[in-house]
């Protein structure tokens, strides 16, 4: 790491620069809401009119009998400041009148639950605005249905939850995922009838901060898998045109190897497609394990195996090393089910040639509504039969039947771990890199989509950049160490170190107080 600049400011409370922040849109974002008291879910929007298309909202209702404060309660992993105004958008079957309370702490002189500062009618959609503030923080959202006395059902219709400093109602049209899809990068449509969408060619000189997020840590007992690496943002570079992830030995937070892992969850992520990546894999023996695979969109909500994983390429698995196979030895795999121990299928197979021979070689994975299919260097061979399928037609949202699980926004994720259980060995047994590091290369991943019925496609908002208004440069990133440090992310209660990088290549460096 390098060396960290001198102190230049003290600051005792972060504010998000204050630009509008999407709570929920209860398509594609995936908060978790907690119903309290009576009842509430996320269900079909039943009102398609007026400002609202959308095809998902949250329903809350209090019957008579329910408790005053029933509703519905969204609690951020941290405190969020810097906004005045929550907006919602909200159809009321009735005259019902609608609360929003954010904290337990109530502003000198005033009441911890909100009411409408504009004027709102029922049985149509309207933008709601709560005057926030008077809180310092927001603490969590706890939308409520009504709290006067009530004889009939109170019920409510929520989208599109936004935290803002504009207090003017929104009056923009909601529309449904299918009617407004994205842009094809390309208007050539192959044989298949598919046309690119999305990609990332690597072009640049650093990773894109807008469609990834790099992991770092240990994660649960070695990411679940008791695998041997440190994962550092700085394990993960690109050179050239091509990403780089590196796997090095070295003694580093208590691991002794360090590699990368990146992700596109809540920036760039997609339902239903054809996606491809050019990989060029390394020499594995003994002990590396990359990967290429998509998880669920919802897994902070929902947890995994419920988000769901499709695996579409893996090397280096104990079975490979002990037939002596590892170069060409590979799998895809599913993973699936309410709980551990996890639904799951893979094929593990020998390619007719070895992956692992210094050549790019393309790994592609068509998803549809019916079924999951994986494919190697399809580019070369078009009539190479999948090495991997997954049946996901049954949509009838039964608990452990794969089309439960399959048929919802996935994003992406690269990374080279060393050991775990994958790999059968332990940190003693691996050998890979005892003679230097060693590199995953990506060359491209790229989505492709045919307009089909279901697809739906979030892409990275790479049109808007981070500046620092006072050192007047565009901000590259942004990362946090304590005071030992050792990075961590992200920032919590305390005294902590605020590493800027500017994307001229120089830093700043700002120890930084949090007070909750």
């Amino acid at each position: 790491m390098k060396q960290l600049l001198p102190l230049l400011m003290m600051v005792y409370a972060i504010s998000v620069n204050a630009q509008d922040l999407l709570i929920e849109d209860f398509e594609n974002v995936s908060s978790v809401w907690e119903t309290v008291s009576c009842y509430s879910d996320v269900r079909d929007n039943a009102f398609k009119q007026g400002l609202n298309l959308s095809g998902k909202v949250l329903y809350i209702v209090r019957a008579p009998g329910c408790d005053n404060w029933s509703g519905a309660i969204y609690t951020p992993s941290e405190p969020i400041r810097g906004y005045s105004y929550v907006h919602i958008y909200m159809y009321r079957t009735n005259g019902n009148k609608p609360n929003l309370k954010i904290s337990e702490n109530a502003p000198s002189g005033g009441s911890t639950d909100l009411e409408p500062v504009n004027s709102i009618v029922a049985n149509e959609w309207q933008d709601v605005v709560f005057d926030i503030s008077a809180f310092s923080q927001v603490d969590f959202l706890m939308i409520m249905a009504d709290r006067t006395a009530i004889t009939n059902d109170a019920e409510i219709y929520c989208d599109q939850i936004l935290l803002s400093n504009d207090a003017a109602p929104r009056t923009a049209v909601l529309q449904p995922a299918e009617q407004d899809p994205a842009e094809p990068i390309s208007g050539e449509v192959d044989s298949e009838g598919y046309r690119l969408m999305w990609s990332d060619e690597f072009d640049g000189t650093a990773l894109d901060r807008n469609a990834w997020t790099t992991e770092i840590g240990t994660g649960d007992n070695g990411w679940g898998n008791w695998e041997q690496q440190y994962y550092t943002d700085d394990a993960i570079t690109v050179e050239d045109g091509k990403l780089v992830i590196t796997a090095t030995k070295r003694d580093y937070q208590g691991s002794h190897y360090t590699s990368g892992r990146m992700i596109s969850r809540d920036k760039m992520y997609f339902t239903y497609g054809k996606v491809v990546a050019s990989i060029k894999f390394p020499d594995l023996a003994n002990g590396l394990w990359p990967a290429f695979w998509m998880m669920g969109n919802d897994i902070t909500s929902v947890g995994w195996p419920r988000c769901g994983e499709t695996d579409i390429v893996e090397m280096g698995n104990a079975t490979g090393i002990s037939n002596g196979t590892q170069d060409r030895y590979f799998n895809g795999a599913s993973h699936w089910g309410e709980n551990w121990p996890q639904a799951s299928t893979a094929n593990a197979q020998n390619a007719p040639y070895a992956i692992t021979d210094g050549n790019y070689h393309t790994f592609t994975c068509i998803w549809t509504p019916t079924q999951i299919s994986m494919y190697l260097d399809r580019d070369i061979y078009p009539n190479v039969e999948p090495y991997h399928t997954l049946d996901i037609s049954d949509h009838s949202g039964q608990l452990w039947t794969a089309g439960t699980y399959f048929n919802k926004p996935n994003f992406l994720l690269f990374n080279m771990a060393v050991g775990g259980q994958f790999t059968g060995l332990n940190a003693n047994a691996i050998t890979a890199l005892n003679n230097g590091p060693r590199s995953m290369y990506v060359d491209y991943v790229r989505v492709y989509q045919r307009g089909d019925e279901g697809e739906t496609l979030h892409k990275p908002n790479s049109q808007t950049a981070l500046r620092d208004i006072s050192a007047d440069k565009d901000v590259d990133r942004i990362e946090w160490y304590d005071m030992q440090g050792r990075r961590i992310e992200p920032a919590t209660k305390g005294l902590f170190i605020k590493k800027t990088i500017f994307t001229d290549g120089t830093m700043r460096a700002d120890k930084v107080l949090f007070i909750h």
